[in-house]
């Protein structure tokens, strides 16, 4: 981040992203001297490269200014909509059938004396191991494929393999509990629903073999901090449209219509000539 003077007296706010992938920054102004904003904190995006994120201007000619700042940034873009309601293909191969389950929030494994209900995604169990397919469009954003476990039994690991994907609508989708090392996919990449982007794992969990699935948008949290926001993801299946508000057997389709409704133009010419 950087601060410059810019015409009349004005302060600009510069970021640079060296990454591909639009941050989500909060600003928090401790002093604002001769100096007009909207607020006492800014939620702001920075694109790749460098950028201007906020102009505040002089409220008094001729009056010295002065400005003091601290900021916070998470990946994604928070400002981004979606175009209408998001459907995600069960991350599986076609015709498999697996079993939807909503996770539960860690917390709850430690016996609180409060359950925690917040949304933390979902999860589908099948019963051999298989590929792992993108659930909608997105560009890689983050691979971590290196992680081997030595524990059995497991209900949850902080360590687990994920592919994550950033979305059009400013979102990231985590992808968990792949085989370590199997990525087919690289940082980067754009994705189709239904391409294959890893290998299967969950052999050393009580659950057995399954994919998790989160879907996280940044969003404030108080005045001076951001947080990824959960929200419940709706899938497709044989058996129709669904959040998973319940377990449920599932059998995996990919009908078109759900693999192509991201896609631009070009990109679903390209997609019907090889179909």
């Amino acid at each position: 981040m950087e601060t410059e003077r810019g015409e009349e007296g004005n302060m600009e706010i510069y970021a640079t992203n060296s990454t591909f992938i639009p941050y989500t920054i909060l600003l928090d102004y401790s002093e604002l001297t001769n100096l007009t904003s909207t607020g006492s904190s800014a939620m702001v995006v920075a694109r790749s490269g460098r950028s201007k994120v906020a102009t505040l201007k002089r409220t008094v000619e001729n009056q010295a200014t002065n400005m003091s700042y601290t900021y916070s940034f998470i990946k994604g873009d928070y400002s981004r909509k979606s175009r209408g309601e998001t459907v995600y293909l069960i991350p599986l191969p076609e015709g498999t059938i697996a079993t939807g389950i909503r996770m539960t929030h860690i917390e709850n494994r430690l016996q609180p004396k409060e359950e925690n209900m917040d949304y933390v995604g979902v999860s589908f169990r099948f019963g051999l191991p298989t590929e792992v397919v993108a659930p909608r469009k997105g560009v890689v954003s983050e691979i971590s494929m290196n992680k081997y476990s030595d524990k059995n039994n497991l209900d949850f690991d902080r360590g687990e393999n994920f592919i994550e994907l950033f979305h059009e609508d400013g979102s990231l989708t985590k992808i968990m509990v792949l085989s370590p090392g199997s990525e087919k996919v690289e940082l980067g990449q754009v994705v189709f629903p239904g391409d294959v982007i890893a290998e299967s794992s969950g052999e050393d969990y009580n659950s057995g073999f399954h994919v998790r699935l989160a879907n996280m948008k940044p969003v404030k949290d108080g005045s001076t901090k951001l947080k990824y926001e959960m929200t419940p993801m709706k899938f497709f299946s044989k058996e129709g449209v669904s959040d998973v508000a319940e377990m449920q057997e599932i059998v995996v389709v990919h009908p078109e219509e759900v693999v192509t409704a991201e896609m631009n133009k070009k990109e679903k010419k390209a997609y019907e000539a090889d179909n």
